[in-house]
Parts: C-alpha cells; sequence; structure tokens
C-alpha cells in the first residue's frame, strides 16, 4: 500500500504541490527511457511507465515498478532482480504519477527513476 503524506488543497492535483514541499535527503535522479540497446545501471532504481490504451486516446495509465538487484556471497538463491509493482494500469496525469514516484522513492530510499512515455 502506498502512503502519501504531502498536504494538498482539496480541488488541486497532486502536481499543485511543489517539489520542494517534498525534500530528499539524497539527490533523486529522474532519467529518461533507455534505449533497447542499453541495460539498467543502477542496482535499485523506480522505472515508472506512461501510455494510453488503444481503447482510450484520452485517458493516460500508469505502471510504477520498483526493481532492485540483490547479489549476497553465498546465497546463490537469493540472488538477482526482484521487481514489486507499486502502481498497475492506474489511470491518472504523469504529473500525478511522477508525484508519487518522488514520493515514493524519497520514503524508500529509492535514488533513480527511470520514466518512459508511450504515446
Amino acid at each position: 500500500m502506498l502512503r502519501i503524506r504531502a498536504k494538498r488543497e482539496p480541488g488541486t492535483s497532486f502536481a499543485a504541490i511543489p517539489a520542494f514541499a517534498c525534500p530528499l535527503t539524497t539527490m533523486l535522479k529522474v532519467k529518461p527511457s533507455i534505449r533497447p540497446t542499453e541495460t539498467y545501471t543502477e542496482p535499485n532504481f523506480l522505472r515508472l511507465h506512461t501510455f494510453l490504451r488503444p481503447t482510450d486516446s484520452v485517458t493516460r495509465y500508469v505502471t510504477l515498478e520498483h526493481l532492485s538487484y540483490r547479489a549476497e556471497a553465498g546465497n546463490a538463491a537469493g540472488n538477482g532482480w526482484q521487481c514489486a509493482t507499486i502502481v498497475d494500469g492506474e489511470a491518472m496525469s504523469k504529473e500525478d504519477a511522477m508525484f508519487i514516484a518522488r514520493t515514493y522513492a524519497k520514503e524508500n530510499g529509492i535514488p533513480v527513476i527511470y520514466e518512459c512515455h508511450s504515446d
């Protein structure tokens, strides 16, 4: 379950909350989507994907995933990539999706957000 602790006035979107209202203890990097020939270089990141469904060309949908790589000596069974889906195909704006991603990253110590927007 995602908890958002930022305050907002009724009738305003999450995007209306300025970035400085959610200070980060470490510098958060937002990177564009990687090309098919590239690989992810960070061992702990969020992947934010917004898209339009073919049946609905107006509403934007969002999927947010937390990916992390764990490598422990002597524990081959627990090593490798792990993926946790935070938001799965929910309707919202790009701005609201980025607000949720930044808030989640801050609360969970995730240093990088890769964003991908399909039109």
